[in-house]
Parts: C-alpha cells; structure tokens; sequence
C-alpha cells in the first residue's frame, strides 16, 4: 500500500468539540492522531467525504482551545459498535492557533525521538 500522505501524523489522545454544521450537530469526541494538514477523529456518527467540521481542540497544558476549520477527507467504521474512524483534512486555522498546532506537533515529534 502506497502512504499517501505529506507529514508525519503523531499519536495522540486531545479533545475536542465538533461542530458538524451540516447535521447541525455538536459533540464532543477523542483525535487520535494529528499532523500538518489533518487529524484522526473517533466518532459515532457516519459522514460523507466532504462534510464540514468546526474543531475545538485541547491542547494539554494550554488554557485555550485550538480552533480550526476541516473537512472530512475519509471514513471507515465498525457499524455494529457506531464507532467511526474519520480522517478530516484542515481548511482554515488562523495564524496563531496554527503556530500552537505546530508547537504540538514539534513537541510530540521531540517526544518520539527520545523513545529511539
């Protein structure tokens, strides 16, 4: 199987609240991965390739949340269990935000190199 993807996503555990504007929807659910440019949510709820997501995220150590716009990229699930794993691309951070996201990330990359 070909990686398609450009950065390096980083196992996580944040919060975060989802605004599913289109099914006027708002829960709260787990990012299991995260990198440059898109996460890996666990969800309940099944949403086709294109919906629009409002994430707020928490980010360990830091008071305020990271907010950023997305789209759903892919989904794949178990229905039986109504759990979802549900990549979703970034659309639109704003500046400093994305400079706390970057700060994250590094920090978690900084993190898996001292395991080596």
């Amino acid at each position: 199987m070909t990686e398609r993807r450009k950065f390096l996503r980083f196992e996580t555990a944040l919060n975060a609240i989802c605004d599913m504007v289109s099914q006027n929807c708002k829960a709260s659910y787990k990012v299991r991965n995260i990198s440059k440019e898109g996460a890996l949510l666990i969800v309940d709820k099944k949403l086709r390739e294109g919906t629009e997501i409002k994430l707020s995220m928490d980010v360990p150590g830091d008071n305020v949340p990271i907010f950023a716009s997305c789209e759903v990229a892919w989904q794949k699930g178990d229905k039986n269990r109504n759990l979802y794993e549900t990549g979703v691309k970034f659309k639109s951070i704003d500046g400093p935000d994305r400079g706390r996201l970057l700060e994250y990330i590094y920090l978690q990359w900084l993190k898996l190199l001292d395991k080596k």
